[in-house]
């Protein structure tokens, strides 16, 4: 990982604000203290903004990652996973990361050795997760909700951590039609999910349109996560975590419905806009 000491390259880090040079101290303050208020700091003006990556991102995690496994302190490590988590939701994989350092003043060395530990360290993201289980048993509904999050981008499923990251609420869903290409939403009435072809809040007494729930039998749910059992997956965890907010609402997630303009039958989840 890029030392701290070496101070000259992190001047050369590029970050959303231009202040890459803070970051050893601030990663030295966490080293120390644990403290959650650093560490917040530190992902959302130094390693984050507005859904932007930056090579700090990729230069600190390795820290934060080693930080978070010497750390005995559960409520640390549970903010530090969902910090990291956060700030990876919409992580485009190898090719978004070949692309930020595309241009890079850092020194080539410099960027393989950045590139190569965030790989490495990244990969400790899933044990951290895990670790943390009995845990975020006693969370709030919404910290469930995001450790969703953090066990999507831990194990590279950026298609499920995106969605969860846009719509943390759970409140209201946007997709698109696949063949005409109308955009819908689709609006949480007490778990269940219906459609319109225009905001509701703005445009109340319009006709509403069934969202039909696929019903997942419990024998079918996995607690193995993979990109190709999104649902299986995801219904496990949210009933093993006992995330009341998500146990309906996963249904319709993965339902069906008919576009009102062309009469187009689709699937909600693979149409959801990310």
């Amino acid at each position: 990982m890029l030392e701290l000491t070496n101070k000259s390259e992190w001047k050369k880090v590029d970050s959303p604000f231009l202040n890459s040079e803070n970051i050893p101290a601030l990663i030295e303050q966490i080293k120390q203290t644990w403290d959650s208020d650093i560490l917040q700091e530190l992902t959302s003006e130094y390693m984050y903004h507005q859904g932007s990556l930056y090579e700090s991102t990729f230069a600190a995690f390795p820290h934060l990652i080693a930080i978070c496994e010497a750390s005995h302190d559960h409520s640390f490590r549970f903010d530090t996973l969902l910090n990291l988590s956060i700030t990876l939701s919409e992580f485009g994989g190898d090719a978004e990361l070949n692309s930020i350092f595309k241009s890079s003043k850092c020194k080539e060395e410099v960027v393989h050795e950045i590139k190569q530990s965030f790989k490495n360290s990244l990969k400790k993201l899933n044990p951290i997760a895990l670790s943390l289980m009995e845990q975020v048993q006693e969370k709030e509904e919404d910290e469930k909700r995001y450790f969703l999050l953090a066990l999507a981008v831990a194990n590279h499923i950026y298609k499920v951590s995106s969605i969860l990251w846009r719509y943390s609420t759970n409140e209201e869903y946007e997709c698109c039609c696949p063949e005409c290409e109308e955009p819908l939403i689709l609006w949480n009435e007490k778990g269940r999910l219906v459609l319109y072809t225009e905001d509701p809040v703005f445009k109340k007494n319009q006709k509403k349109y069934p969202v039909e729930p696929t019903l997942l039998q419990e024998s079918a749910f996995s607690k193995t996560i993979a990109a190709g059992k999104n649902y299986e997956w995801l219904s496990y965890y949210i009933h093993a975590l006992n995330i009341d907010s998500m146990k309906t609402t996963i249904n319709y997630l993965f339902g069906k419905t008919t576009c009102p303009y062309c009469k187009t039958g689709f699937d909600i989840f693979d149409n959801l806009s990310e």
